[in-house]
């Protein structure tokens, strides 16, 4: 057998807490000497009276017990009794009673000066209740170590041995250091505070020993388990679900304090002491006090509660702990706790409690091996505190052969007890066809002891395969990638037993984005990649050096360092890396071997094909999405572009729309005055594309309108407008350009935000121009306040005026170069006397013809106004 630690988290400072472990290290040590020569005083031999005297006393020696046959009983010296002397001179105390005892010899008659009842008060001899009498006992040979006593040794031992194993293995951990102090308390009390009392000067140290580990005890118990497996926390103070309000301040503080507070330990070590005092204090002023075993009732009393309230925490982690590893640990410990000390609760401190005597207290000693018993199962099974004790099947194979074959001896020696004598057992042809049924026997219950074997102590390995094939077919009917994800890497990190397990997948450009951390990204170029896929099964970190030597796979490999992991797993399907899969290292400190890598590997298969499925998925999904999302959009931007020209006398338009991708944010539109013949033109970009796109546009559409229906100032409506939109979508603008037609005076008086200026081609007047700009041309909805002015232009007959969005002069031809201003102007000029409808066509071939098939990235809406 060989025990393997897993990583520690230290909680002190280095220095700090290297001084701290030796000083546990003094406490064991010190406790196991105590123990040690309290065992070596017990199987001693020695001038023995048969006296159990009652501690503390101080006017005589009050006979607690008389040891059954012993030189006392045989004397006629009862419990109860007091001895006022031995020899010639008066003892007051345990100690005076030592000394006089070390100046005889076994074999001595002695005198001893009993009085019959209590001890005196005062102390004087003739103080009134009791007759005073010289009582002659001989002296024997006595060794007080008997068989129920060896065996609380034995006990104690196997406590303080397993928690040194534990606290060796991981010094730093606060629960491994309560542990081990548990366990010295444990050594302490068995041996010291269950021995048989004697008033040899040995015993008042070792029984006083006893006694302060039975005032701690409790304490240390209780503690243990309120940080076992893991610190406890309570919460009962919740906020208000219906009127919000925050939890009463007590409740609150209440609440903290339970929690494993250091204001709890404090309280919980502080009673035992005090009321151990009191009852020493009693004694000394002679008040009568209850003492059960050598200690005041109280104590044992203290204990019992105290082990109730561990139990009770112990239980409550067994069935509410959210990792299933420590709820197993718990409700393991547990049972076998509960197992160890519901009989020692009933024969140890309430039966003598009620009924003032210690005689089955022995058989609720016994059933308490149970209780390191079960800790040193938790630690071999289920890694208790993450240490990994591993038990080679070859031992435990041999101690089960060893095992069997003794029970097969004795059945040989059994057999010849019983026939010896008859004339079967004389004959060798019985001896030779009993070996031969014996021995398949043997054979088949060895065999048949492997398989139970193997799952209680190498359970992990026994289920290894199993789990890890039901995270494969679990993984293999999901299609959300990130369930799979967090269900890989938490399923790993149980099963494995591991720290941490991180996951890297795909995205749509090719990159390896790790889970819940979008920073950490590895691009498409990186060697790292292409190693791990051609590679196909576990790496270790440490070994991808060798193979690369670009920044990004050093970059990457670095971090994987910095934060401690230690293996890696490529999760490639079909010559694809889906994914990257880092671990790091197991809690019990083992590296990961082939059985561990061989089955990384099957996963690592199943989870590649389940994320290429579900990247499928999640791409047909987006795409049936977004044409749904398309054809609500276009069905929008339809809905809102003119069904029909205005009819304005003197005046025609013609316009139109050309979405990219489907459906854009771009419009025009007209708003008619009842009563007025004057004529707003709207035409409008939104930023953005698709859906969020529409909306805008609907909302600036609605609101434009609404504002133009209160004032008749393009400036002043675009002020207004403004703010609305910018309160609506902050992260979104509209380029606006609007347009009040008067046909009476004719005038056009326009403001523009953001809009391309429009084109004014006028006969006779050297060619197309620009309309003079607003001196505010920011975009709707930018900023919130803007000072955004009116223009005014007048017009004349033959006036072609071109209202247009930005897609018409920044289409792209292959090479990225733009239509631009010029060639709209020049295509404009070569049609200006050409119908409305043909120019807009000539235009737009002149698009076609100079973007030659590139695919358009933004809309293209126009309008025409002439004037006839």
């Amino acid at each position: 057998m060989e025990g393997v630690s897993g990583p520690s988290r230290p909680t002190d400072t280095q220095e700090g807490g290297s001084s701290l472990r030796g000083w546990f290290y003094v406490v064991g040590f010190l406790g196991l000497a105590i123990a040690v020569a309290s065992i070596a005083d017990m199987f001693s031999p020695r001038p023995y009276d048969g006296i159990v005297p009652m501690p503390y006393s101080r006017t005589g020696i009050e006979v607690r017990a008389a040891t059954p046959r012993g030189p006392a009983a045989r004397a006629g010296i009862p419990a109860g009794d007091c001895v006022l002397g031995i020899g010639n001179h008066l003892v007051n105390s345990i100690s005076d009673a030592s000394t006089e005892l070390r100046k005889h010899k076994v074999g001595d008659t002695v005198p001893y000066l009993v009085r019959r009842g209590p001890c005196p008060q005062t102390g004087r001899i003739g103080e009134p209740g009791g007759e005073v009498r010289i009582v002659p006992v001989q002296l024997s040979s006595e060794r007080l170590g008997g068989t129920t006593y060896l065996y609380a040794a034995i006990l104690g031992f196997l406590f303080f041995f397993i928690g040194l194993f534990v606290f060796r293995k991981r010094p730093e951990d606060r629960s491994a250091r309560i542990f081990f102090l548990l366990c010295v308390l444990f050594l302490l009390f068995f041996v010291c505070r269950l021995r048989p009392a004697s008033y040899w000067w040995i015993d008042v140290f070792v029984q006083n020993t006893g006694t302060v580990s039975l005032f701690l005890l409790p304490a240390v118990f209780l503690h243990f388990f309120l940080i076992f497996p893991r610190p406890k926390e309570f919460h009962f103070a919740h906020r208000d679900e219906w009127s919000g309000e925050e939890p009463p301040r007590w409740k609150t503080r209440l609440q903290t304090f339970l929690s494993a507070s250091p204001s709890l330990l404090y309280l919980l070590y502080a009673i035992p002491p005090v009321v151990f005092l009191y009852d020493v204090m009693r004694q000394l002023r002679g008040d009568r006090v209850s003492i059960l075993s050598g200690a005041p009732l109280s104590s044992w009393a203290l204990l019992g509660d105290y082990l109730i309230l561990g139990l009770a925490s112990l239980a409550h982690s067994a069935f509410t702990l959210p990792d299933a590893r420590e709820r197993r640990q718990a409700f393991h410990v547990f049972v076998g706790t509960i197992l160890g000390t519901i009989p020692y609760l009933f024969l140890g401190i309430i039966l003598p409690s009620a009924f003032n005597t210690d005689e089955y207290v022995f058989y609720g000693i016994v059933p308490m091996i149970l209780i390191p018993l079960t800790f040193a199962y938790a630690i071999v099974r289920f890694q208790m505190l993450n240490i990994q004790f591993v038990v080679r099947r070859t031992f435990l194979y041999a101690i089960t052969t060893a095992i069997l074959f003794g029970f097969y001896a004795i059945a040989i020696a059994a057999a010849n007890a019983l026939f010896k004598r008859s004339r079967p057992g004389s004959s060798a042809l019985f001896n030779f066809g009993f070996f031969l049924v014996v021995l398949p026997l043997f054979e088949f219950l060895r065999r048949r002891l492997q398989t139970p074997l193997d799952k209680l102590f190498f359970r992990d390995k026994f289920d290894y395969q199993t789990a890890l094939l039901e995270m494969s077919e679990a993984i293999t009917g999901e299609l959300d990638l990130g369930k799979i994800a967090d269900y890989l890497t938490a399923s790993i990190a149980g099963t494995l037993r591991i720290e941490k397990a991180s996951i890297w997948l795909r995205e749509r450009d090719g990159w390896l984005e790790r889970r819940g951390k979008r920073e950490d990204r590895v691009p498409p170029h990186a060697v790292v990649r292409r190693i791990l896929r051609q590679e196909g099964k576990p790496v270790r970190v440490e070994d991808l050096s060798v193979y690369f030597a670009d920044p990004e796979s050093e970059g990457f490999r670095a971090r994987l360092l910095e934060e401690g992991f230690r293996l890696v797993v490529p999760l490639a399907y079909r010559d694809r890396l889906m994914g990257i899969l880092a671990l790091k290292e197991k809690l019990s400190g083992e590296r990961f071997d082939r059985d561990d890598e061989a089955l990384l590997s099957t996963l690592a298969n199943q989870s590649a094909l389940a994320i290429e499925t579900a990247l499928l998925h999640d791409e047909m999904t987006r795409q049936a999405e977004l044409k749904r999302d398309l054809e609500i959009a276009r069905d929008i931007q339809t809905s809102l572009l003119p069904r029909s020209l205005p009819v304005v006398p003197g005046f025609s338009f013609f316009g139109g729309s050309l979405p990219a991708r489907v459906v854009g944010g771009d419009f025009y539109d007209f708003i008619p005055f009842d009563d007025d013949p004057r004529l707003g033109i709207v035409i409008g970009d939104v930023s953005g594309k698709s859906v969020p796109a529409s909306l805008l546009m609907v909302a600036s559409k609605e609101i434009v309108y609404s504002r133009a229906l209160t004032t008749r100032d393009p400036g002043l409506l675009f002020q207004e407008s403004n703010r609305r939109i910018y309160s609506i979508k902050r992260r979104m603008f509209v380029s606006l350009g609007y347009f009040l037609l008067d046909p009476d005076s004719m005038s056009l008086r326009y403001s523009i935000g953001g809009q391309p200026l429009p084109i004014l081609l006028r006969p006779g007047d050297g060619g197309p121009t620009f309309l003079e700009p607003p001196e505010n041309r920011l975009p709707l909805g930018a900023f919130r306040e803007v000072a955004y002015d009116t223009k005014e232009m007048f017009l004349r007959r033959g006036d072609l005026i071109f209202f247009y969005t930005d897609g018409f002069s920044e289409a792209m031809d292959p090479a990225m170069n733009p239509f631009g201003e010029d060639r709209l102007m020049t295509s404009l000029s070569t049609r200006q006397g050409a119908p409305l409808e043909d120019i807009a066509q000539g235009i737009l071939a002149d698009i076609r013809g100079h973007v030659s098939g590139a695919e358009q990235y933004d809309d293209m809406t126009f309008l025409f106004l002439r004037v006839e």
